[in-house]
């Protein structure tokens, strides 16, 4: 039986919204340091309350707590001198962040800074003939690979602040305004991270070439290997070649190097441009709008500007969401699970291991042992899978510890603080939230409800790769959660059911940005629901029907 005990006193929540499996242990290393920093960092930048939404993982789920900015440290409790100034500087700096728009600073350090040298670095350690070099040679990739998933992950997360904060601004403003609930607003934002939608900006080059080209199209439509036709695509069509490249080492789902990347499966790359070619690139930013000029309307008359500029500084930072991640450690993820398996190849071909994917369940320090003939067996690697597979099988509970507290009330924080406090409350509880128990009866399913829509149709259980390319038109995902893959079949998809997630998951935005219906956050739908159940998805209600 597995330990459940809290990694640290205080209540932890789970977050099965990005890590609803059991992490290997290679990510187990690596991802907590990077999360830690860079939250602490964007919390004491903008001027929160909060020293960090802490990461620690138990049995190789990831739980989350949100420590108060005066909690004792290892010098033991601050002073109440210390409490008041520290205090009266974080509310300095949250009124000094309204006033100078710190989040544009963010914008344009990423834009200017850190993304340019993130894709630079990407490129340069994906170049790299990995089955050329000798086993020194690649122990040394193995470093470089991993201090790069680190750096990575703390590049993610000191930019949290700069991509929540004005969306969570707007919608509790909004909420107020309005008397609706503040997650009616965050459709105004759809179409607003062009890296995430079917018509990924990066696309833009080589789906222009391939309209152009008639050959080109007949390949990306065709049938037959798809691994041989984007072979043919990338030698005829230099902008597609350009656009593979720069997206190849990719996790496909999720933050872990369990997941295949696009290099690996050509099929999605193929998948991905068939569906941008055919979809409308405008249709998400034009349901935004209309959206936004109907919300308009509810907002009393002296506050119109306000709207409008809250819906302008939300709309600006909005692509931060996902290219903080996808040009951060989604990337470095794949280059490491890349070098993993070229160790696990040269184990199993020297008879170490059965299987080279064995090889991703060592740590990169393991892994640059059994180059040398020394670490783990190849035994006990595949017993770690097996119980990894286990645990993740099993589930985790979603609390640890005593049951969280109500959030601290803010009316009586200085303006700023207070301002701040509820919008960064609102995005956390809209991505990790979600029911702590399965709703409903013996014909409904109960979860959050994403858009206004219902569709009755055939469903398709996703575990895998495997089960997406395998969709069908009209049918209804049902999945744990989703990520980047999912792009490649929307087109296809009539609506989505997940296990976990709230109002901001991946599977909300894309629904939204879709227009089809959702429900998001049931816990087990995956465990009730199988493929070719005819269901009924109603976004408003949050409920899906097994007729």
């Amino acid at each position: 039986m597995s330990d459940w005990t809290p990694p640290a006193p205080g209540p932890w929540q789970q977050d099965s919204a990005h890590a609803p499996c059991s992490q290997t242990a290679a990510m187990r290393a690596l991802y907590p340091d990077g999360f830690n920093r860079g939250f602490t960092e964007t919390f004491a930048r903008y001027g929160l309350l909060l020293d960090r939404l802490a990461m620690a993982q138990v049995n190789g789920f990831t739980y989350h707590q949100p420590q108060p900015f005066d909690m004792p440290g290892p010098d033991g409790p601050m002073s109440p001198d210390q409490i008041g100034a520290e205090f009266g500087r974080r509310a300095a700096l949250a009124e000094e962040t309204f006033a100078v728009k710190r989040w544009r600073q963010d914008l344009a350090l990423w834009d200017n800074e850190c993304k340019p040298a993130s894709i630079k670095r990407h490129r340069e350690l994906g170049d790299v003939d990995i089955a050329g070099l000798d086993d020194e040679s690649l122990a040394e990739h193995l470093e470089h690979v991993s201090a790069h998933v680190t750096a990575m992950v703390y590049q993610h997360h000191r930019f949290n602040m700069g991509a929540m904060l004005p969306v969570g601004d707007l919608a509790i403003h909004f909420a107020g305004w309005a008397d609706m609930p503040p997650t009616a607003v965050l459709g105004v934002l759809d179409g607003y991270s062009p890296i995430s939608g079917v018509t990924s900006s990066e696309m833009t080059e080589a789906l222009a070439a391939i309209r152009a080209d008639p050959a080109a199209s007949a390949l990306v439509t065709g049938s037959g290997d798809a691994g041989a036709r984007l072979d043919q695509l990338r030698a005829a069509v230099p902008a597609v070649n350009e656009y593979v490249r720069s997206v190849q080492d990719r996790v496909l789902d999720g933050f872990d190097i369990v997941s295949p990347t696009l290099r690996e499966q050509p099929a999605v790359i193929m998948g991905k441009l068939g569906a941008a070619l055919v979809a409308d690139p405008h249709a998400a930013r034009k349901r935004a709008d209309q959206l936004a000029a109907d919300l308009r309307a509810r907002v009393p008359d002296e506050h119109r500007a306000e709207f409008d500029e809250l819906v302008g500084e939300a709309r600006a930072v909005y692509r931060l969401r996902d290219e903080r991640g996808i040009f951060s450690e989604i990337t470095a993820i794949g280059l490491l699970r890349r070098a993993l398996l070229e160790v696990g190849k040269r184990a199993a071909d020297r008879g170490a291991i059965d299987n080279p994917t064995t090889m991703l369940e060592a740590t990169p320090e393991e892994a640059a042992l059994v180059l040398g003939g020394a670490g783990p067996t190849g035994d006990a690697l595949a017993e770690r899978g097996e119980l990894r597979r286990r645990l993740t099988a099993e589930g985790a509970p979603r609390h640890l510890g005593p049951p969280p507290p109500p959030p601290p009330p803010v009316d009586g924080l200085p303006p700023a603080l207070g301002r701040m406090m509820s919008s960064i409350g609102f995005m956390i509880e809209s991505i990790l939230g979600q029911l702590d128990a399965s709703a409903g009866d013996e014909t409904v399913i109960r979860g959050i409800g994403i858009t206004d829509k219902i569709y009755e149709g055939p469903a398709r259980l996703v575990s895998d790769i495997d089960d997406l390319l395998d969709l069908e038109e009209g049918e209804v995902i049902v999945t744990p959660t989703t990520g980047e893959a999912f792009n490649s079949v929307l087109h296809l998809v009539a609506g989505i059911v997940t296990n976990h997630g709230s109002h901001a998951c991946h599977a909300a935005i894309v629904a939204r940005e879709m227009g089809f219906p959702a429900v998001v956050g049931t816990v087990n739908a995956t465990t009730r629901i199988k493929t070719g159940d005819r269901v009924r998805v109603d976004g408003a209600k949050g409920e899906i029907t097994l007729l």
